[in-house]
């Protein structure tokens, strides 16, 4: 199942629109595991590869969202980055002013006092008054904060307390 949504998408076979294509690809992702729980294995190589960061080992929570948006047929659409505060650039809404109500296949990114920046994003799959369902790279299936949050063993979908996001940003803008 995994990837024969990959490969529809590959193949140009658009599901209902961009954000949508972006979440079957990012959903069909979701249990992938590391090989051996250091950001390694080969989904998570191929992940890796599209910010030229291949075998490397390095945080992909960024690289997944540039393979989600690559696989869905959106090349040039958001930073091709493995930085997790690229993603947020010119944020559409914060947790201090508010903003665009973020909708599905936006960047979501979470602040860490400790690193003094976002480091950690992924996708909103739902927003809600106060409950946001995310689908992450490089987490645990936990509903934890901390380490764990943003350097876990796979991808999955996690339910998060709104304030627990600091800014989303909406690269699709339809």
């Amino acid at each position: 199942m995994k990837f024969a949504v990959l490969l529809l998408v590959t193949m140009g076979v658009g599901f209902a629109g961009p954000r949508e294509d972006v979440q079957a690809v990012a959903l069909s992702l979701v249990g992938t595991r590391e090989l051996t729980g250091r950001n390694d294995g080969p989904v998570i190589d191929r992940i890796l590869a599209s910010v030229g960061l291949e075998g490397t080992g390095a945080p992909y929570c960024a690289a997944f969202n540039r393979f989600a948006f690559d696989q869905a047929g959106l090349p040039t659409v958001g930073p091709r980055s493995a930085w997790s505060p690229d993603w947020l650039r010119g944020a559409t809404w914060t947790r201090q002013t508010g903003g665009k109500t973020p909708l599905p296949s936006d960047a979501f990114g979470i602040y860490f006092p400790a690193k003094g920046r976002v480091a950690h994003t992924g996708l909103v799959r739902t927003w809600g008054d106060s409950v946001v369902i995310t689908i992450e790279g490089n987490t645990s299936p936990e509903v934890t904060t901390g380490e764990a949050d943003r350097n876990g063993d796979g991808i999955w979908s996690k339910r998060r307390l709104k304030r627990q996001i600091y800014s989303v940003r909406d690269w699709i803008r339809e």
